[in-house]
């Protein structure tokens, strides 16, 4: 009976609803709210300073602003989320070893495991709010923040109009500037870009731009009219001005709404993302049908593997194999060959571009799986770095969390790219972040149970190398 109390009572301070749990509970919820207002407000200034040329000057009300600051809140909380996880578990684990409370538990005889424990039920409740948010909530944000955006550029192009550069965004004409300060502009250059009979290039030394409601005006001083008729090219006129003004009436002027089904792959919740997945999949599976064919019919009666790579290496041996045969003239045959290679080369091109397209929609379905898990993970590392460091500041805590965010943010976006290009499957592109920090974790946990330094065991083999060294 006693064995069988003794496993209850472990299973119930495992548990995380102990006593003095509640205590841990609060512990970590203030300094998790603390830590993603912050976060989040650090991100969201960065984003709106990168964003602020597309918002200023466009006469956008107050309301679509909020909106705009509103919708892309979404992926910043997201981003947040993880690291404010991090933080209030090295400050929360952090101040209570501060104050030897971590050492008055494990003196009552509770296990730093049991002492840990709500810490991992905290960060799996964060990861189940996680999980929901990224696959219920973010999609549709980031595609009506797509759209808003989209929406905001296209308003008042006059504002795109930046200096050694085409602008083609109005309607009917395509305009070059050297130097543009305020609404003055030098060395004008506009071309029109419609099909009519007559094309008209316009130079002028310098201009201004102004806006009269949904049109703009362009002032131009001292250029040149160029038009040439393109049925009769001997039509050609030449016209010296001194100021000439062009009106061009701009829809965009007012900020239109669009409401656009097509989304990408962000922009899709996972079984979106499957339903695209499959579809690309049945696409690769008749490209490499195909590939089969041709190369069964070249080869009747021979064995042809399934994997095009294999295919493509079969005739070149062959092409080799003909090519050295000097007894017989087989031109025709190595021609049809290369032929043969040749379009299989192609449609194996086609292949690979499918086969990134599922993994582009696997890489980004392992995220939204991937990255709340990691406020479990960083839960391991955070509670364990608060009890050995001693220390529950925000100073310790914000360098431990940048330390460990940017480790994990290097391998997501590393293995972001390589999973895109096909080079690894989507899984390891996304989790072999998280499950390195799991096994630090673990470790990390090793150490705070057993009131160890961190990698005494390798300091120790270094120090007995050195002595052998030394007794040689």
């Amino acid at each position: 009976m006693k064995p069988i109390m003794n496993i209850k009572k472990k299973i119930f301070y495992l548990s995380g609803f102990w006593i003095g749990s509640r205590y841990i509970y609060r512990e970590l919820i203030f300094p998790f709210l603390f830590s993603i207002s912050v976060v989040t407000f650090i991100l969201l200034v960065n984003y709106l300073i990168k964003a602020v040329d597309r918002l200023l000057g466009k006469g956008l009300s107050f309301s679509i602003i909020i909106e705009f600051i509103y919708l892309n809140l979404a992926w910043i909380v997201a981003m947040s989320i993880p690291m404010s996880v991090l933080v209030a578990c090295i400050m929360a684990y952090g101040r209570m070893s501060e104050d030897n409370e971590i050492t008055a538990l494990r003196s009552s005889g509770i296990s730093f495991i049991s002492i840990l424990s709500p810490g991992i039920m905290f960060g799996l409740v964060i990861t189940l709010f996680s999980l929901y948010f990224q696959n219920n909530v973010l999609p549709d944000f980031n595609h009506r923040s797509r759209l808003l955006s989209g929406d905001i550029y296209r308003k008042r192009p006059d504002l795109n109009l930046e200096p050694g550069f085409f602008m083609d965004d109005l309607p009917n004409y395509s305009i070059y500037t050297k130097k543009k300060v305020g609404e003055r502009l030098e060395d004008v250059v506009i071309f029109s870009k419609n099909s009519a009979k007559t094309q008209t290039t316009i130079y002028a030394d310098s201009g201004r731009l102004n806006i009269i409601g949904d049109k703009i005006r362009f002032t131009l001083f001292t250029g040149e009219i160029h038009e040439l008729t393109v049925d009769k090219m001997e039509e050609y006129s030449k016209l010296n001005f001194e100021r000439h003004v062009i009106t061009i009436p701009v829809d965009d002027m007012l900020l239109k709404r669009r409401d656009n089904s097509r989304r990408g792959d962000r922009e899709m919740n996972i079984k979106m993302m499957r339903q695209k997945q499959a579809k690309y999949t049945k696409e690769k599976n008749k490209v490499q049908l195909k590939i089969l064919k041709l190369a069964e019919k070249q080869f009747p009666n021979q064995n042809i593997p399934n994997d095009h790579k294999k295919i493509k290496k079969l005739i070149e041996n062959k092409i080799t194999t003909m090519s050295n045969d000097t007894s017989i003239n087989k031109t025709k045959e190595i021609r049809k060959l290369k032929a043969l290679q040749n379009r299989i080369k192609g449609e194996s091109n086609l292949l690979l571009s499918y086969q990134k397209q599922v993994n582009k929609y696997g890489v980004e379905i392992q995220k939204k799986l991937a990255m709340p898990f990691a406020c479990l993970i960083f839960v391991l590392i955070g509670a364990p770095l608060g009890v050995m460091n001693r220390r529950g500041g925000v100073t310790t805590a914000a360098v431990y969390s940048i330390l460990f965010f940017l480790i994990y943010y290097v391998f997501l976006v590393g293995g972001e790219e390589l999973g895109n290009m096909a080079i690894i499957s989507p899984f390891w592109a996304m989790w072999t972040s998280n499950i390195i920090l799991f096994f630090i974790g673990l470790y990390l946990i090793y150490v705070a149970t057993w009131e160890q330094k961190p990698f005494s065991g390798i300091m120790q083999k270094v120090k007995k190398i050195k002595k052998r060294k030394k007794g040689l």
